[in-house]
């Protein structure tokens, strides 16, 4: 549902497009103004995704309700003077459309309306995604430390204490010998091609686990296994597979320790 507000000092032409509007049946007017003061107003209450507006108003201009909206939302001019063209795409207007507004060209504008709210909201989707995008770091290349970045904040903490990552969705849990667990976001992949091998060692698509931190593992039937990390985390229980893969770096990291 896209909510337009319309701006135009002449209650018949605001009429005259409110029944336009009408025939369009994701259009919500959630405001009316008849000036710029009326409309700064409403604009900030309301939150209108487009504007309807506008050029001559009774105590000012359209251009002059742009300039006093921190964040003007998408406009639409609507006026019976054509001067005005160059300069409402000069501040970015949405379209220009002369009155008496011609249905078909309306329409026109609402399919443009419907695209510019996509595009927006997919810019707001990935500008918020950018905005919570945890970081990892190991410092220097010399994989002492890793520097996680979540929501704002930092955790440094050394390497050898990081016990197990999980993969959940599109995030990875992150589990600290000793401390809590950090949900990161960030896929599983990146940790794997990121963290040194060994001691770090991908055993399933959902988990890595830091060899140097196993305290033990039970082998059970069927070639499956239960490994356990100590201080709260696990057991984690393994299918075959998974074992298996255990099982060989395991196997792995002995022979390369000695």
């Amino acid at each position: 549902m896209l909510r337009v507000m319309l701006v135009d000092d002449e209650p018949p032409a605001r009429r005259g497009l409110r029944r336009l509007l009408q025939a369009h049946a994701d259009i919500e007017i959630v405001a009316e103004a008849g000036s710029v003061a009326e409309a700064r107003a409403q604009a900030s209450a309301q939150r209108p995704d487009a504007i309807f507006l506008d050029v001559e108003l009774t105590d000012g201009r359209g251009f002059d309700l742009i300039d006093q909206l921190p964040r003007p939302p998408a406009i639409v001019f609507v006026t019976a003077h054509d001067l005005y063209a160059v300069r409402a795409f000069d501040v970015s207007a949405l379209d220009f459309l002369l009155k008496p507004v011609d249905p078909q060209r309306l329409a026109a504008t609402i399919d443009r309306l419907r695209r510019h709210g996509q595009d927006a909201a997919r810019a707001a989707v990935a500008a918020e995604r950018e905005e919570r995008q945890d970081d990892v770091e190991l410092d220097d290349g010399t994989h002492q430390r890793i520097h996680l970045r979540i929501d704002g904040r930092s955790v440094i903490a050394p390497l050898g204490t990081v016990a197990m990552l999980a993969a959940e969705a599109d995030f990875t849990r992150v589990f600290l010998k000793g401390a809590r667990d950090y949900l990161v976001c960030r896929l599983l992949r990146y940790f794997e091609e990121q963290l040194p091998k060994p001691p770090f060692v991908r055993i399933s698509r959902s988990l890595i686990v830091n060899l140097d931190q196993l305290e033990r593992v039970e082998w059970l039937d069927a070639g499956r296994c239960s490994l356990s990390l100590g201080e709260g985390i696990g057991p984690v229980s393994l299918g075959r597979i998974a074992a298996r893969r255990l099982r060989q770096s395991i196997e792995t990291n002995r022979m390369v320790s000695a």
